[in-house]
């Protein structure tokens, strides 16, 4: 073999060696892809107390009486970022009606208020602790994945659980029969 071969075989070597690892990094880095599933129904409102970013602390019993979307998040969940100015716009559309948006942070404390400055967020953040994957799991999300959002009626029973994100047809059209006091219809299914 030719010494000018071997150098080119050499460099088209050293290249695939680079891509390959070029496509491991993007691979690993990269979150997983979380199966979206919705269920109806099933249980009441479980009541928590956790702090908002300001440290004052909220029972979600404050806002019982409201439709509650309480959605749990984090900054560095891609589709969690996303779904973030369709929650601003339905507090903003909706809020005084009687709906309540919540976000649950399950992240770091600066990032969550860089992030929710940034995106001028207009309805309560509470900063999740040690105990709040128990409260997911509790709300029926065992994986602990994210998002996951659940919408409660006025009365206090969980009309909704979605985990992953919601698009915002779906999330109108799940929470504006709440806020007329009527309960979403099932889908037929067959």
């Amino acid at each position: 073999m030719s010494s000018t071969f071997k150098n080119f075989l050499a460099l088209i070597l050293t290249v695939l060696a680079l891509m390959g690892g070029y496509w491991l990094a993007q691979t690993l880095r990269s979150e997983p892809k979380v199966a979206t599933t919705l269920t109806y129904g099933g249980g009441a409102m479980i009541n928590f107390t956790l702090p908002e970013l300001d440290g004052k602390k909220h029972s979600l019993d404050e806002w019982r009486g409201r439709v509650i979307v309480l959605n749990f998040w984090a900054t560095w969940c891609e589709p969690c970022r996303e779904e973030v100015p369709l929650l601003i716009n339905l507090q903003k559309k909706r809020g005084a009606d009687g709906l309540q948006v919540i976000g649950v942070a399950i992240d770091n404390k600066t990032a969550v208020m860089l992030f929710r400055r940034s995106n001028s967020m207009n309805y309560p953040i509470l900063m999740g602790d040690d105990d709040t994957l128990k409260l997911v799991a509790r709300y029926g999300n065992s994986s602990g994945s994210l998002p996951f959002t659940i919408i409660i009626d006025r009365s206090g029973a969980v009309a909704v659980r979605k985990l992953g994100p919601f698009n915002q047809t779906e999330l109108e059209n799940l929470v504006e029969p709440l806020i007329g006091q009527t309960t979403p219809e099932k889908p037929i299914t067959s």
